[in-house]
């Protein structure tokens, strides 16, 4: 007595749905002629209603058609545990106990059994409900006035099977029928019974065909048990109108939504509606449906918040590449709602949108807005980006400096910020602890552009020697920098050091224009750049960079040893558009497809900018293809490489199958950078092991070679020093020759 759910309500309030307008023509009863006369199922209607249709107008314009192959026969009874497996209608494993539908309204008494329980159970709603079931089905009856009288004793028989029923066992209330009609040959089990156990059946079936995809078996069972779409049952609705639109009917699926917007009252479920309807419609398919929307109970539309959503995910979908632009009115309806609720995130997905479309100053705005809702990274870099592309990096790099270190992607936009105020031309004196800070970044993330610039700041103010230094660190960590090997030989000059001039002269002349033809003013008009006089009052460089002075004699080692461009970056690159136009503008990785996340890494590969690149290969590495899954591995792990991250690049090149060939050239960088790293903290035993394994895959390179001769140097193996020191020496190679003396001064000294 306590069981009874949802197929009781179901019984009541799909009546009522037909009482309201389902205008559907039912055969007449066949009434029993014996007490011993079981009731028979209707025949199928030659044309099967469609209910949607019949509420709306009042007539059958057309009916739902069963798919080829489906005949749309009577939903027929089965047992549960074989619902799920059809998508048709079979024959029925039991008795079939059912008695046909009336065309007019049933006479005598209703059966009053439901109505006296949900009084029981104080269910006043239900209660409600099966009231105006009866009285639509039986115009006469009035309900009782107290349902609670003690006059009324049920039969507990028939009780038993409606627990059936509400319980799902369809079966089982058939057979309880069965047995009831075996002990008492006058009993005849109601039309309202029958019908419940019938829609039970057909709902349950309907339902595991739309779980399991087979959606043109759903359009067929709805064909046949119309009983079943009503706005008691808005799921069965939402259920079909998806059939219809996976099916290619979507203008039939567009009808069922119509439908529960025209015909259902409750709030939740209209809102839902809509929900269910943008995930398969398109926005202009949305639109006759948003316009039957009815003022909410506080007066203001009923969709609004839908409305707001659907103008975010278009503006968010502008920012894919290829992505279409949305329509100004939901640009407006997103900038008035997230300017009135200052909601950050809305903010913020407006100043990207913004900086998409080339409007830096009003992205600007945004983000400000945003940081003032949301002091957090995310609004300080966007801001950031903005500043950038508004020309103003000190601005920039002001707004990011409480976040800089937050992640790795604002961290990027940070160094491009810093070095980019470093090299704002005339030069401005930047305070001690912004300098301070640069330098950690610096220093952190061995940002050789962050070098070279603080190597220009240097020179500027006066400060050769300095200069020289970070020009060098610069090399170290970036051998293939040209600007910083132009601005070490400028430094080399101001203090006088021809040698290291004619050295990098030697080294870089077939590389760098202006570097071998330093000097030659009047033939070439290349000029050097001359020291500014130095403010008394500026603090130049703040005590971390004693830490750059004391690695000077590593930053050499790291230059001479440093792997050349064709070792570091392995052919076969990327695709990244010529010269890194297109990425110029920082674009937030979630916001690209994986497709275009790839395109732009390579772009920021182009430009050197490897940090923010390994942040789009990871986003690349979310795509379903193999091939572009492959490209984004082999691409982090060449960032990674480009930072001296030889561990993460190992652990980036095995997210995803890449072809041996491009396996053998990350083998060659990754083992090369071990290799120096190894030398640069002084365990030489590993930098001879990691050149060992590299040779498996590549002879070395006089730099190379001079580094291995320098490990047996520092392990006290000289006379291997020496044998290739000589040999490297032998090829002109100059930065052996230093080495060849130190260990034959070392020989001679031991045989003293």
């Amino acid at each position: 007595m306590k069981y009874w759910t949802w197929a009781f309500f179901a019984l009541s309030v799909s009546a009522i749905g037909l009482a309201a307008g389902l205008n559907t023509t039912w055969n007449a009863p066949a009434v029993a002629q014996t007490p011993a006369a079981v009731p028979q199922e209707p025949a199928a209607a030659s044309t099967p209603v469609d209910p949607i249709t019949t509420a709306r107008t009042g007539t059958i314009p057309f009916a739902i058609v069963p798919p080829t192959g489906a005949p749309a026969t009577a939903i027929e009874a089965q047992p549960a545990t074989t619902l799920a497996q059809t998508a048709a209608p079979v024959a029925p494993q039991t008795p079939v106990i059912a008695q046909a539908v009336p065309q007019t309204a049933p006479s005598g008494q209703p059966d009053e059994t439901a109505l006296r329980y949900f009084a029981q159970q104080g269910d006043t709603q239900r209660l409600q409900r099966e009231i105006e079931r009866l009285q639509a089905l039986y115009p006469n009856w009035q309900p009782p006035a107290d349902p609670l009288t003690t006059d009324f004793v049920p039969d507990q028989t028939i009780v038993r099977i409606w627990e059936l029923v509400t319980a799902g066992d369809f079966a089982g209330a058939r057979a309880a029928i069965a047995e009831k009609q075996q002990a008492d040959p006058g009993f005849v089990p109601t039309v309202d019974l029958l019908d419940t156990i019938k829609r039970g059946e057909a709902g349950t079936r309907f339902r595991a065909a739309s779980d399991a995809g087979q959606f043109e078996a759903v359009i067929s069972i709805a064909a046949n048990a119309p009983q079943l779409l009503t706005c008691a049952s808005v799921d069965n609705l939402w259920r079909l109108a998806e059939a219809f639109i996976k099916t290619d009917a979507k203008q039939r699926g567009i009808d069922a939504y119509s439908y529960i917007l025209n015909n259902c009252t409750d709030t939740a479920e209209r809102f839902a509606t809509i929900q269910k309807a943008m995930a398969l419609l398109s926005r202009a398919e949305l639109d006759p449906l948003l316009a039957l929307e009815k003022p909410g109970t506080d007066g203001a539309p009923e969709f609004t918040a839908l409305r707001l959503d659907l103008a975010r995910s278009a503006v968010a979908a502008a920012l894919d590449e290829k992505g279409d632009q949305p329509e100004e009115a939901d640009v407006e309806l997103l900038a008035k709602e997230a300017t009135r609720s200052k909601n950050a995130e809305d903010l913020r997905l407006l100043g990207y949108f913004e900086l998409a479309r080339s409007e830096p100053e009003d992205a600007r705005r945004y983000f400000e807005d945003a940081v003032d809702a949301d002091p957090s990274a995310a609004s300080a870099e966007g801001l950031g980006v903005a500043l950038m592309q508004l020309d103003d990096p000190a601005a920039a790099e002001k707004a990011m400096a409480e976040f800089y270190d937050d992640n790795d992607t604002i961290e990027g936009v940070y160094r491009d910020a810093a070095a980019a105020m470093i090299a704002i031309e005339p030069r401005l004196t930047i305070p001690d602890d912004t300098l301070s800070r640069i330098v950690r970044v610096a220093l952190k993330a061995r940002d050789a552009d962050i070098a070279q610039q603080l190597g220009w700041y240097a020179y500027a103010f006066n400060q050769p020697q300095t200069a020289y230094e970070w020009f060098q660190t610069a090399l170290g960590w970036q051998s293939d920098l040209e600007p910083a090997a132009y601005g070490m030989m400028v430094a080399a000059n101001a203090l006088g050091n021809t040698t290291q001039v004619e050295e990098i002269r030697r080294s870089w002349g077939g590389r760098s224009a202006r570097i071998a033809q330093f000097g030659s003013v009047t033939t070439t008009g290349f000029n050097v750049p001359l020291p500014k006089p130095r403010p008394q009052h500026v603090t130049l460089f703040p005590a971390q960079v004693q830490a750059v002075r004391a690695t000077t004699t590593q930053a050499r080692q790291d230059y001479a040893a440093a792997p050349a461009q064709e070792d570091v970056v392995p052919s076969g690159g990327g695709g990244g558009s010529s010269g890194g136009g297109s990425c110029r503008s920082y674009i937030p990785p979630a916001s690209l497809s994986p497709g275009s996340a790839l395109s732009h890494a390579w772009c920021l590969m182009d430009l050197n900018r490897p940090a923010q690149a390994v942040d789009h290969f990871g986003r690349a590495l979310d795509s379903a293809s193999q091939s572009i899954r492959s490209d984004a591995a082999y691409g982090r792990a060449l960032a990674y490489v480009r930072l001296g991250l030889p561990d993460e690049a190992a652990v980036a090149a095995a997210a995803a199958p890449i072809s041996d060939k491009r396996a053998i050239e990350l083998e060659i960088s990754i083992l090369t950078l071990k290799a120096t790293s190894a030398y640069g903290i002084g365990d030489y035993r590993l930098a001879l092991a990691m050149l060992d394994a590299r040779s498996r895959y590549a002879a070395e390179r006089n730099d190379l070679l001079t580094l291995r001769a320098w490990s047996y140097y520092q392990l006290k193996r000289y006379r291997e020093a020496e044998r290739i020191f000589e040999a490297v020496a032998a090829t002109g190679y100059g930065d052996a020759l230093a080495g060849l003396e130190a260990a034959q001064s070392q020989l001679r000294a031991s045989q003293y």
